[in-house]
């Protein structure tokens, strides 16, 4: 069990709980990337705030977008044609990953492996790309990498939990060069999420340490 890691986990565990093992690891290929409905608007910059706010109040009310009324005939037409066009074009870069990749998610978002990513995508503005899968006696306990560009270690943020029974079991189960490190971890519903570990020789001994 890497050691950093173990130091990040261990103060978001409760009174009493112990942990059992900890792999740091990231999404596999074929994972569905983030659905539409969970993007956040773009970002403005700060040189565009203060530009704007620069602006006389009418140009500034003229720049702000307009909000859509939800009741208009022509928002609903125009909001579906787009929701099923961005829909398509995920669904075939989703496809093509699936194809090369393999599939990295067994269930819908409504089931218990979609949950999770939902809750990974949700996190924060950014998806990390790093997380922390800890196993400890009483449930399971995910942490995504919030670090700073500038720091130099991790610093790990609870992204999502769940209590032991919610999890099935945990499959090792690598696939090519670039998901040696694969393993799934494979909920009560009979969905199932695909990760990949960071140092991909830790993935079975996890999946043996904390397997049924």
């Amino acid at each position: 069990m890497n050691k950093e890691c173990r130091s990040q986990v261990e103060p978001h565990l409760r009174p009493g709980e112990q942990l059992i093992a900890v792999c740091e690891c990231g999404l596999a290929p074929g994972v569905p990337d983030r659905p539409l409905w969970l993007r956040p608007p773009p970002r403005e910059s700060d040189l565009e705030r203060r530009i704007k706010s620069r602006l006389p109040g009418p140009v500034q009310r003229f720049l702000q977008p307009s909000t859509p009324d939800p009741n208009s005939r022509i928002e609903r037409v125009t909001d579906g044609i787009e929701r099923v066009t961005d829909s398509a074009g995920q669904a075939v870069d989703d496809g093509l990953a699936r194809a090369a990749h393999g599939k990295g998610l067994h269930g819908g978002w409504d089931s218990q492996a979609g949950r999770f990513l939902v809750a990974h995508y949700s996190a924060a503005y950014l998806p990390a790309s790093q997380l922390a899968v800890a196993f400890t006696d009483s449930r399971v306990l995910v942490l995504g990498d919030r670090a700073k560009v500038w720091q130099l270690k991790r610093a790990y943020e609870p992204e999502w939990e769940a209590p032991l029974a919610a999890v099935g079991d945990i499959r090792a189960n690598p696939k090519g060069i670039v998901q040696r490190g694969r393993f799934e971890l494979a909920f009560a519903d009979g969905s199932w999420i695909a990760l990949v570990a960071s140092v991909p020789t830790h993935a079975e001994p996890f999946a043996a340490r904390v397997g049924p």
